[in-house]
């Protein structure tokens, strides 16, 4: 049942929120009436800790043409986010909410617009528009168990630290056909802690990346995508413990206009593509280092890049507490070199499956070289007038001898020290 809990709008402006208890301007609560239907009606919220509408208790709740809008009562404490509470609108308690032609729309910072909150709860958004204006505010979350799904919906955030997209901890979000993007600093379309999968999306991060994985898996899927800021997809760890972070890309169309297409750091990062259309101005494909997050000396990124019937053009190379494996499968290819400063302090790694090439541009400097086809057969899969080197005391090099080999083009592929 749909109820109003304040009288006055003075009521609402004096609430405190307190930890416990979740409030709302519309609380519809399955343990009265089990579904409950709305339209056409504008909803609105005031004060601090309170949703526009609040589902709980395994309620089915139909909204149709309604618009939500939390217009004052920021909640900067990090359980709000953990719990979806100040939002325009919250669903918890295995509760399912079908929003065809809504709005929702927060002008406060530190209120999501669409959160889903615990296990077998559901939120599907369909044909309508999510705005998020002020800082501190992200598009969607999905968190604990909860799943969102976003079809043709139109998402925008425009400040600081407000993602589009949040797949929290355990949550799981999907976006199909959605447009819109972010501009603020800070702001990624994607945030993944879970799962999230963007597939058909037309969508632009203005001034950072297209997405962030945090511990999550991310699945972007014939998407056409802008970043005009920082780099394209990062894999990263906010704490100090290293997360573990799966990133896969097929079929895309996606433009980064600044920085590398993929950035590992603090984290222990998975990055699969096969058949995009990638555009960048930066000479760098994957970039593995040490930044802000995590532990001084510990907090280095560790990335492992997986390309299948895939072009990449650019350079790929690690600081000195990273490192990288490179994996070029069928139809997969590297123009670019590994490692071109030499610094044998970061661990670098190619491996050649059959029909896989790499296009030496610079000359570069490996820990190890594998292939997987004879040996005979590898060395024509690299190309260039360069030279490779690698460690000989590597076993993975065993295979070569601690010999020099000739490679298309003229290059070399010679031990370090030799």
């Amino acid at each position: 049942m749909i109820r109003r809990i304040f009288a006055s709008i003075v009521f609402v402006c004096l609430f405190q929120y307190a930890f416990g208890q979740i409030n709302a301007t519309y609380i519809v609560d399955g343990a009265e009436e089990k579904e409950q239907f709305r339209s056409h009606v504008n909803l609105e919220a005031v004060g601090s800790g309170i949703s526009v509408v609040y589902a709980t208790n395994g309620v089915d709740l139909n909204l149709t043409a309604v618009r939500l809008s939390k217009t004052s009562g920021e909640l900067n404490k990090p359980e709000r986010r953990e719990r979806g509470i100040n939002s325009g609108i919250l669903a918890d308690g295995g509760s399912k909410v079908l929003m065809e032609r809504c709005e929702v729309n927060t002008h406060v910072s530190y209120a999501d617009a669409v959160a889903a909150y615990g296990d077998n709860t559901y939120v599907k958004a369909q044909e309508g528009f999510v705005r998020v204006t002020r800082s501190g505010s992200a598009g969607a979350n999905a968190v604990a168990g909860a799943k969102l799904r976003f079809e043709n919906t139109e998402l925008t955030t425009s400040s600081g630290q407000s993602p589009v997209m949040i797949a929290g901890k355990g949550g799981t979000l999907e976006a199909f056909e959605t447009l819109g993007g972010s501009s603020g600093v800070g702001s990624p379309l994607f945030l993944s802690n879970g799962e999230l999968t963007a597939e058909k999306c037309r969508m632009t991060a203005s001034k950072w990346a297209l997405a962030q994985v945090d511990g999550g898996h991310l699945t972007l899927k014939s998407n056409d995508l802008v970043t005009r800021s920082f780099c394209g997809v990062m894999v990263y760890s906010t704490g100090n413990t290293v997360n573990s972070g799966v990133a896969e890309l097929s079929k895309n169309k996606i433009q980064v206009n600044d920085g590398p297409l993929f950035y590992v750091t603090n984290a222990k990062g998975e990055i699969h593509v096969d058949h995009n259309k990638f555009t960048q101005k930066d000479n760098d494909v994957l970039i593995a280092k040490a930044d802000d997050w995590g532990v001084k000396g510990q907090n280095g990124g560790h990335a492992v890049l997986v390309v299948q019937a895939q072009s990449l053009s650019g350079n790929v190379w690690a600081d000195s507490i990273s490192s990288v494996k490179v994996v070029l499968n069928k139809k997969g290819s590297l123009s670019g070199a590994v490692n071109s400063a030499g610094n044998m302090a970061a661990v670098h790694r190619m491996v050649i499956g059959a029909g896989g090439k790499w296009s030496v541009k610079k000359d570069s400097y490996l820990n190890s070289i594998e292939f997987e086809q004879p040996l005979n057969k590898g060395l024509k899969q690299l190309k260039g007038n360069h030279t490779v080197y690698y460690d000989p005391s590597d076993p993975v090099n065993a295979p070569l001898e601690g010999k020099e080999h000739k490679i298309g083009g003229g290059g070399k592929l010679k031990p370090l020290n030799k």
